[in-house]
């Protein structure tokens, strides 16, 4: 096992947002030119339905193979630390994403939370604190 490089977990996050972010963008393009139209309701209807699909993918992803698009391209997965297995839905989805996320909306702590948290990856572990809510390390592929 060899931990993934920081860079590289880095630009995996950079993937997975950048992906997110290009459907906002071309929702903020496409939806004032249709505001009067017809094709407002169906352009809208289907830019919700490529954000769940990519939301379905990036959960399915971490639950089978401990990756977002963004892990899977730069060649990192997440894997317990207790055994080096992959931690499926519970560890992966409801631990290390939506618990830390959950954490960010407590007032003043979740600010705090959420600054410091992407600043444990410069530890020699290489662990950011969602990785230690959930016992997780993330390692080469």
């Amino acid at each position: 096992m060899e931990l993934a490089r920081r860079r590289d977990r880095v630009w995996a996050k950079v993937i997975d947002n950048v992906i997110f972010a290009a459907a906002g963008i071309l929702a903020a393009l496409l939806i004032p030119g249709l505001k009067d139209s017809s094709l407002l309701m169906p352009a809208m209807g289907l830019l919700g339905a490529v954000l769940l699909g990519f939301f379905a993918y990036q959960i399915w992803l971490l639950t089978t193979q401990g990756q977002t698009l963004g892990k899977k391209i730069m060649g990192v997965r997440i894997v317990k630390t207790s055994d080096m297995s992959n931690g499926g839905f519970v560890t992966n989805v409801l631990l290390r994403a939506l618990a830390s996320a959950a954490v960010t909306l407590v007032p003043i702590f979740g600010a705090l939370f959420a600054m410091a948290d992407p600043l444990f990856i410069f530890r020699e572990d290489r662990r950011c604190l969602h990785d230690h809510i959930a016992g997780t390390c993330v390692i080469k592929a």
